[in-house]
């Protein structure tokens, strides 16, 4: 894994959905992964796509492949669920899919491998029907270990971090056009303020893209980051303390219709730092010389710990995401927060069982309200889940 994974060692980015969910009560176990040729180890938010859910695991698959991972897909009307497709591994496949999907609506589908490839350093990949294409292979110059969800944009271009490599062996964010040409917008580590490590999928807004790393800044809890797609220059927006205004940002951020960032770090909100379960954060002013940062929410462990995914929003600007520990039983959360009131609401906490454990990826919603999201671990057989809360 990348140094900067954590603990288990990831979202989709801006989404707004059409309906709002009610309060969430049902809880219903999906499908329960075996570890066997479905896969095992679903790290990434579901991706619902014309009543299907697509989902990555990282373990599993062809055995003769060493088990390189799958894209998964379950029909949630019929309730039935098998594999799409088998990573093949080295030396030419990607293995070990850390992420979701993102679609350009046409049945094609996108992303990115942790490692595998002619590079060995993890590649970005194309689905179409039960093929798979690989349209580049990081090899360490371009880029190494993928960990954050691609971002498609209108003109079908791909936008996304590697958490290693690039100039300076500290990540970058790059872009695939839909032509075909792949572009390093930006190396990290640049100089010793900079932020390093980047595990989070970017967001493009204006001819900028922001996004979060995991460590470096000024005090080496991570930075929030833009780059101007023109000029390739980066600026740091803000340098956690891992104190009370958290640390170690491992999902990406949503951007509002009022122009605000909102986020998660999986670390910090006390005075203590590390001692910290994260927090929700608000970035506010992101064109300004001088954005301005607040924490929304700080987790207490009770109600979920160590959020490590992008949220999702309704149009109602109500907030949904997980948390990969804490809550009830210490197995993770889903919840539902209202920014303006800063109110937390547990819709789910995990508890090992049928239902699953540590929930990395985020949650992705219908029209009818229905959540869906991935429990990494748990379930009949210990590999981790797909599940739904129904309104």
């Amino acid at each position: 894994m990348a140094a900067s994974a954590l603990i288990w060692v990831l979202p989709l980015v801006s989404a707004i959905i059409a309906a709002p969910p009610a309060a969430a009560q049902t809880f219903k176990t999906l499908y329960a992964f075996t570890g066997g040729a479905d896969g095992g180890g679903p790290w990434g938010t579901p991706l619902l796509s014309g009543g299907i859910l697509f989902e990555t695991a990282f373990y599993g698959g062809n055995p003769a492949a060493n088990d390189a991972g799958t894209i998964f897909e379950f029909v949630v009307d019929t309730s039935t669920g098998a594999y799409l497709y088998q990573f093949g591994g080295q030396p030419n496949d990607g293995a070990e899919p850390m992420t979701g999907l993102v679609t350009d609506g046409q049945g094609d589908f996108f992303g990115t491998t942790n490692q595998g490839g002619s590079g060995l350093r993890g590649t970005l990949y194309e689905i179409s029907g039960p093929y798979e294409s690989v349209l580049n292979n990081f090899d360490g110059a371009n880029g190494e270990s993928p960990e954050g969800p691609l971002f498609i944009d209108a003109d079908f271009d791909l936008w996304g971090t590697t958490s290693q490599g690039g100039q300076n062996d500290c990540g970058t964010v790059f872009l695939y056009t839909g032509g075909g040409t792949f572009v390093s917008l930006y190396s990290f580590g640049a100089d010793r303020n900079d932020g390093i490590g980047p595990s989070s999928s970017i967001l493009l807004h204006k001819g900028v893209v922001y996004g979060t790393t995991t460590e470096g800044g000024k005090y080496g809890w991570g930075t929030i980051y833009s780059v101007d797609v023109k000029t390739k220059s980066e600026t740091v927006l803000y340098n956690f303390q891992g104190k009370r205004d958290g640390g170690s940002p491992v999902g990406g951020m949503i951007l509002t219709s009022t122009g605000a960032l909102y986020g998660t770090t999986s670390a910090g909100g006390s005075a203590r730092g590390s001692k910290g379960n994260g927090v929700v954060f608000e970035l506010t002013g992101i064109a300004s010389a001088n954005p301005t940062y607040r924490v929304v929410h700080k987790f207490a462990g009770t109600d979920g710990s160590q959020p490590s995914a992008t949220l999702i929003a309704d149009t109602q600007g109500n907030f949904y995401g997980t948390t990969f520990a804490g809550g009830a039983k210490g197995y993770g959360t889903v919840f539902e927060l209202d920014p303006s009131t800063k109110l937390l609401t547990t819709l789910y906490s995990f508890t090992n069982g049928t239902d699953g454990s540590y929930p990395y990826g985020g949650v992705t919603l219908d029209s009818s309200g229905n959540i869906y999201g991935a429990a990494t671990r748990g379930g009949q057989y210990g590999w981790g889940t797909l599940f739904e809360i129904a309104p």
